[in-house]
């Protein structure tokens, strides 16, 4: 009897202290699971702030360098497979660096057939902003960062199904409601503007 009562004391001690090895053990990786589940709250709280907001009325030039003047309307041009050409092509040499056109949060970074290596981006009210056929992507560049009009999201390449063609950007603008035009909403950059400024470029910012 007295063995019993004293292997019941003796339980709790054992299974608190096996606990605490076990955290040890493991700590690591739980506060780092712990981290990601945090960052991924923060980011939802982010994108819901954003649909909340009135969608940006103008958009800077995405590539460096590049003038509204001397982009060619390419919307709705036909192409291959009866598709129709949502969005517009900002032709530039292979490495000039593409610049976010607005400010939001990377939502995508992968490759597709058509696009090549592409980033989307989330906006204001919901919108989504699509930079297709880069050569490469913006170092340390992750899903959920924050970015700014000069955050550097990759460079101007001929990825995907326009390998083989003039390197640019395919830039484009999804709504809610729809695909829309991106040329009456683009604008010249400050510093396009007056040659003798140089662009300020900075890193996209971890989600916090």
């Amino acid at each position: 009897m007295r063995k019993s009562i004293v292997l019941k004391k003796l339980v709790l001690p054992v299974q608190v202290l096996l606990s605490i090895v076990v955290v040890l053990i493991n700590g690591p990786a739980i506060i780092a699971g712990t981290e990601k589940v945090t960052a991924k709250l923060v980011f939802a709280v982010h994108v819901v702030a954003l649909y909340a907001k009135a969608p940006d009325q103008k958009l800077e030039m995405p590539v460096q360098g590049v003038t509204r003047s001397q982009i060619a309307d390419t919307w709705h041009v036909p192409r291959a497979g009866d598709r129709l050409h949502e969005g517009q092509d900002i032709f530039a040499q292979r490495g000039t660096p593409v610049l976010s056109a607005t400010d939001g949060y990377v939502v995508r970074i992968g490759e597709n057939s058509l696009g090549g290596q592409t980033v989307s981006i989330l906006g204001a009210g919901g919108r989504s902003y699509y930079y297709a056929h880069l050569d490469s992507y913006a170092a340390n560049l992750a899903i959920g960062d924050h970015v700014t009009t000069q955050t550097i999201l990759g460079y101007v390449g001929n990825t995907g199904n326009a390998a083989g063609g003039p390197t640019h950007l395919h830039f484009g603008v999804y709504a809610p409601e729809g695909v829309l035009n991106p040329l009456p909403l683009l604008a010249d950059r400050p510093a396009e503007k007056n040659t003798a400024r140089t662009p300020r470029i900075e890193p996209a910012r971890k989600s916090r």
